[in-house]
């Protein structure tokens, strides 16, 4: 996933004016709708359930990110504001450490299978030091978004039908046993199905895209997948507010703590075994 094609340049702050978390998540709801991506009614809906949700358990996910994100039926696709906070913010993170970037989300129920893969892809990108300190070093929203922009540019777009495209490989994909890893392939392969099932031309592509992914994913992860996927898709689904949004059953606050602190294993619900993502 190329993440600049859901964040736009205007949608981005440098230095956040905000000095605490509620503020933050307040600038960049409504930098959302200033820059005219947003309703205004959307942008109320959005912030009540961003504030609902980390008054119960907080989007800090470590490293110094944060993903506040809200469900909003009104919009056509996904959007996401990016804001830094170059002395951090406290955020109950699970790390327990300040949180120097935001990217708060508001996507459509139709793209929950993108919200993931957003996450995640923006979580890989950022895992390394680096790469981290590259968004951090960045002095303007235009340098910000060039690093995003550069960082995923070298990953090959899902379903894209450029006849010379090479599909052999796949340089965002390595073989490794990180859970993490695991999670992101699923959330990859949900996605290029979604996209095969719409998809009018390129199928053949999509499908071979596909095959290299699920050649990537251990054989157990991927039988699992497959039966969900025939029986109960989507096979990965968030956790938001202690709720799976596969069979919307609340699951035991100390599980979903649980899973949030546990990256070496992938998790699955305990009411509809899907394979769940807490974030």
């Amino acid at each position: 996933m190329i993440v600049t094609n859901y964040i736009d340049t205007d949608c981005i702050v440098p230095q956040l004016k905000a000095k605490n978390k509620a503020d933050a998540l307040k600038e960049l709801t409504h930098l959302l709708f200033e820059s005219k991506k947003i309703r205004e009614t959307d942008m109320a809906q959005a912030l009540d359930q961003i504030m609902a949700r980390e008054s119960t358990e907080s989007t800090g996910i470590g490293r110094g990110l944060a993903v506040p994100h809200a469900r909003v039926p009104g919009l056509k696709s996904l959007l996401c504001a990016v804001g830094r906070a170059p002395k951090g913010l406290e955020f109950m993170a699970v790390d327990r450490n300040p949180v120097h970037l935001v990217f708060l989300i508001c996507y459509p129920p139709s793209e929950q299978t993108t919200y993931l893969n957003f996450i995640a892809t923006v979580s890989s990108l950022l895992k390394d030091p680096e790469h981290l300190q590259g968004m951090l070093d960045a002095e303007t929203a235009a340098d910000m978004h060039g690093v995003l922009e550069e960082l995923s540019g070298t990953l090959s777009h899902i379903g894209e039908t450029n006849g010379d495209a090479d599909l052999e490989t796949d340089p965002e994909i390595e073989r490794t046993p990180d859970a993490h890893a695991d999670l992101v392939l699923l959330a990859r392969l949900q996605l290029c199905q979604e996209m095969l099932s719409a998809a009018k031309t390129g199928k053949a592509q999509i499908r071979k895209r596909m095959e290299n992914i699920r050649s990537m994913i251990a054989p157990r992860i991927l039988n699992h997948y497959d039966r969900l996927m025939k029986s109960y898709a989507p096979a990965l689904v968030a956790v938001e507010g202690d709720t799976c949004q596969g069979c919307f059953m609340r699951l035991p606050s100390k599980f979903v703590q649980q899973v949030r602190q546990d990256p070496e294993h992938i998790h699955t619900c305990s009411n509809c075994r899907r394979y769940i993502y807490v974030v």
